[in-house]
């Protein structure tokens, strides 16, 4: 998992380190975790309890939702990006069907000198919270 403001920080970082020029980086939150024990723990969150994991295809559930998306973008004044460009769903649904746990390494960037560290279950809550307060995600 990586958050934006980290990966920015990471990309400046980057750009302006002399030994990190001309070199790829994976720059990661810096924990772990699995959805199945994260996926609760943002369900209590929200006050809801954890159903039975319900397997589905995001590509074919979000193929249709692009006059949502028109609605979201006029209601809020947001700006215009056609909907098909915001998400790749077919690598969402890559993503969350691995049956196995996937470990990127971000050790090159730490041996190099950029030591930021994001915890995901305090990113996501956060993310939430900026969402409730800008009342951009109508839930309470």
């Amino acid at each position: 998992m990586t958050d934006a403001s980290l990966l920015a920080k990471g990309t400046v970082w980057a750009a302006t380190t002399e030994a990190a020029a001309n070199q790829a980086f994976n720059i990661g939150n810096g924990d772990l975790f699995r959805w199945s024990e994260m996926w609760p723990r943002i369900a209590r969150y929200f006050g809801m309890e954890v159903g039975t994991p319900l397997p589905l295809k995001l590509a074919e559930v979000m193929a249709d939702k692009a006059p949502l998306w028109e609605r979201i973008v006029t209601a809020h004044g947001l700006k215009q990006h056609p909907y098909a460009s915001l998400s790749a769903w077919e690598f969402a649904d890559f993503v969350f069907s691995w049956d196995y746990d996937m470990f990127g390494d971000g050790s090159k960037a730490r041996r190099l000198g950029f030591h930021e560290y994001v915890e995901t279950e305090q990113m996501f809550y956060q993310l939430f919270d900026t969402f409730k307060e800008r009342k951009v995600i109508p839930w309470s």
